[in-house]
């Protein structure tokens, strides 16, 4: 449902190239893939005041905002 909510209101800030049918919107909390086991956690939740498109070029340690948008009503 995030998925689809999100999409329409990318497609509808006119920003349709930037989602590709792969699209899958994500938070990275970690790059360290050392020897930490799987496991279950509690539910994160947090409030989000802005949206922020970031391209990260693969293998650069490099980002480009794309762009920054406020959530607030």
């Amino acid at each position: 449902m995030f998925r689809q909510t999100l999409t329409e209101a990318l497609i509808k800030a006119g920003l349709r190239r930037h989602v590709a049918s792969a699209f899958n919107p994500h938070m990275t909390l970690s790059y360290d893939f050392g020897d930490t086991p799987e496991q279950t956690i509690e539910p994160i939740d947090w409030t989000i005041r802005q949206f922020v498109l970031i391209d990260s070029l693969l293998g650069k340690h490099e980002h480009i905002e794309r762009g920054c948008w406020s959530l607030r009503r």
